[in-house]
């Protein structure tokens, strides 16, 4: 009698855990994220990818289900109430998050299709995502934030305590904010650091509002001060503005809510 048999590759595939991917993963604004993602989590795991809602639960077949959703929602209104619903029974146990773009920032304010607690920008998706596959992974090691979750259980699991440096530093500050500046100044000092002009180590820079004179200024900064970290402040960039601080010669960008890196195109 033959008896079948499950190969150890096979059995250790069934093992990974479920993505799916849903939404326009061509759009520019998502590539970076795409990238970020093939790399760090679907390298690792089984995964599809759709278009839309109905595709993707074509795509399961019976008794298969996701064990986290990555929706890509590119403006308001890409999906409906009933897409959402349709989602979220199919795959109830799964672990979704929506990482929306910037035609969606006001979504949380006027729509209330997706739970608060699932929805993310997409220049800060990945430590949210890092976050849900380590709970995959390991489950027990860190607490789920639920679907109910309140904004401020939001924020506080976005953004836990954080340096935007590590270790003692030399810093230079520039900013045409006066009261920015200053926290600025007191955070480098709370976390241990000096302000001052004298060989700075880093270079905090506040490019909002962006315009031609702030871009002359970082480059002058990056010519005085050429082996320091040049690190760009900002409240809103799109792709084409993060590539332009970079070729200006930024270390890095950070979102000024929680010092958090955008999305860039470089590694984090």
């Amino acid at each position: 009698m033959r008896v079948s048999t499950i190969t150890t590759d096979t059995q250790a595939e069934q093992t990974l855990p479920f993505v799916l991917v849903l939404g326009d993963t061509d759009r520019g604004e998502m590539r970076p994220l795409m990238t970020w993602l093939e790399e760090r989590v679907l390298s690792a795991a089984r995964y599809r990818v759709a278009r839309d809602v109905t595709t993707a639960n074509a795509l399961f077949a019976a008794g298969e289900f996701p064990d986290l959703i990555v929706v890509l929602q590119s403006w308001p209104n890409e999906y409906s109430t009933q897409d959402v619903n349709r989602l979220l029974s199919f795959a109830p146990l799964a672990r979704v998050i929506v990482c929306y773009g910037a035609w969606c920032e006001s979504d949380g304010r006027n729509h209330n299709v997706w739970p608060l607690s699932v929805r993310v920008p997409v220049w800060a998706a990945p430590p949210r995502i890092e976050r849900e596959w380590t709970l995959l992974l390991t489950p027990g090691e860190i607490t789920p934030l639920p679907w109910s979750a309140s904004r401020e259980e939001v924020f506080a699991a976005d953004h836990p305590s954080s340096s935007i440096f590590t270790g003692r530093q030399s810093v230079v500050i520039d900013s045409p904010d006066a009261a920015y500046r200053q926290f600025l100044s007191e955070i480098s000092v709370a976390e241990g650091s000096v302000v001052s002009l004298d060989e700075p180590t880093v270079v905090l820079f506040d490019a909002d509002p962006w315009s031609p004179s702030r871009s002359a200024v970082m480059q002058e900064l990056r010519v005085r001060y050429p082996r320091a970290d040049l690190i760009a402040l900002v409240s809103l960039a799109d792709p084409t503005m993060l590539a332009e601080l970079h070729q200006l010669g930024a270390d890095n960008v950070l979102h000024k809510l929680g010092f958090r890196p955008w999305m860039c195109g470089r590694s984090l």
